[in-house]
C-alpha cells in the first residue's frame, strides 16, 4: 500500500491506499488530522446485498467503523462525520416527510444485511461522541446520483439503454422518494466537518446527532429518470404492476438465488431492499440540516450534467 501526494490550487492532498479493516493503516492515516469523513461501506446495492457477501459487509461496515472510531479517538481527532443512509430508519414501511425523531428500524426486520450493519455502525459512531476530544455526527443520505457516481447510475443507464424499464410500480402514496446530487453530498459533508472541527466548544454543537440530507424535492422514482429515458429514446412505462405482485416476484427470485447461488452465476434485477427503495414512498425533511449545518441544496433533481456527458462523443449511447 502506498501514499501519494497531489498538489492542487488549494494546497496538497495526500492519498493513502488502505482498508478500513486495517487498524494500523488507519492509525497511520489519522495522525495529525482534525476531522475524518468516513464514507467507506460495502453491500449497498445489487449482488453485494446477497449471500455470499454478508461476511464482507459486516467486516467493512461494522468492524471497519469500529476501527475508524478507535483511530480517531487515539489520535485525538476533533471530529468524525459518518456517511449513513435513510435505511437506518426505513425498511419498507411508507414514511412521508419524516424527521430525525424517528426511531431506528428494528434490526431483525431488515431484509438486507447492508441496512442492518449501517444502522449498527451509525449507532456506534453517535454513541462515541464525547470519547476524549472526539465529536461525531451522521449524515443520512438519500439515493446519490451524479456524474461519475459509480453505484446507482451505471445500473440505471444500463437498464434504460437495454429497454429493460417497461413497467411502473409504486405504493398508494405515489412512490415518492428523495435523491441527492453529488454536489449536495459534498456540501453537506464539508459543512458538517467544519462544524465538528470548530474549536469553540462554548457554542451549541452537532455532536452525537444525525441529519437527513437530500435535494429536498421528493419525486416518483421513474419520473426522476424520465430525462434519461428520453435521451435513449425509450418510452416512459405506463403499464403499472401492483406492488403486491412485485413483492411476490422479487422475493421469489431472492429465495431462488439464495438456494442456488453456489452453483449458478446470476444477479437478480432487483433485490428486496431495492424494491422497497424504488417503490415504497419514503422521503424526509431536511429542515434540521438547513438550520444546524447551513445546508442548502443546489440544482435539485437536476440530471442535466449527466445528459450532457452522455451526448459527448466518448460516450456510447
Amino acid at each position: 500500500m502506498k501514499s501519494e501526494e497531489i498538489s492542487c490550487s488549494h494546497g496538497t492532498m495526500k492519498f493513502i491506499n488502505g482498508d478500513v479493516r486495517d487498524i494500523d493503516r488507519l492509525l497511520e492515516a489519522t495522525q495529525n488530522v482534525t476531522c475524518v469523513i468516513h464514507t467507506a461501506s460495502y453491500g449497498m446495492s445489487g449482488r453485494e446485498q446477497m449471500p455470499p457477501y454478508f461476511d464482507k459487509v459486516e467486516e467493512v461496515n461494522i468492524v471497519g467503523t469500529r476501527n475508524v472510531i478507535k483511530a480517531c479517538a487515539e489520535n485525538n481527532c476533533k471530529g468524525l462525520v459518518y456517511t449513513s443512509t435513510y435505511n437506518v430508519v426505513f425498511g419498507g414501511d411508507a414514511i412521508l416527510n419524516g424527521d430525525e425523531s424517528l426511531p431506528y428500524f428494528p434490526l431483525h426486520r431488515h431484509v438486507d444485511h447492508y441496512s442492518r450493519t449501517k444502522s449498527i455502525a451509525e449507532q456506534l459512531v453517535l454513541t462515541s461522541n464525547g470519547r476524549g476530544d472526539l465529536h461525531t455526527c451522521a449524515l443520512r443520505l438519500a439515493g446519490v446520483i451524479g456524474l461519475g457516481e459509480s453505484r446507482h447510475l451505471p445500473r440505471v443507464l444500463g437498464a434504460i439503454r437495454k429497454g429493460m424499464v417497461r413497467f411502473n410500480y409504486y405504493d398508494e402514496h405515489g412512490g415518492k422518494v428523495d435523491f441527492i446530487g453529488l454536489e449536495n453530498v459534498v456540501q453537506g459533508h464539508v459543512k458538517a466537518a467544519l462544524k465538528l472541527a470548530d474549536i469553540n466548544r462554548n457554542i451549541p454543537g452537532i455532536g452525537g446527532q444525525a441529519f437527513f440530507l437530500s435535494d429536498g424535492c421528493p419525486v416518483n422514482n421513474l419520473e426522476y429518470f424520465k430525462p434519461l429515458m428520453e435521451h435513449y429514446g425509450q418510452p416512459f412505462p405506463t403499464t403499472r404492476i401492483p406492488m403486491w405482485l412485485m413483492y411476490i416476484l422479487v422475493f421469489f427470485v431472492h429465495f431462488v438465488y439464495s438456494a442456488i447461488y453456489r452453483f449458478i452465476d446470476f444477479t437478480p434485477f432487483l433485490t428486496p431492499a431495492e424494491l422497497f427503495k424504488t417503490g415504497v414512498t419514503h422521503y424526509f425533511s431536511i429542515d434540521k440540516a438547513r438550520k444546524q449545518l447551513d445546508y442548502h441544496p443546489v440544482r435539485p433533481n437536476d440530471l442535466s450534467e449527466i445528459i450532457t456527458d452522455l451526448r459527448e462523443p466518448h460516450r456510447s449511447s
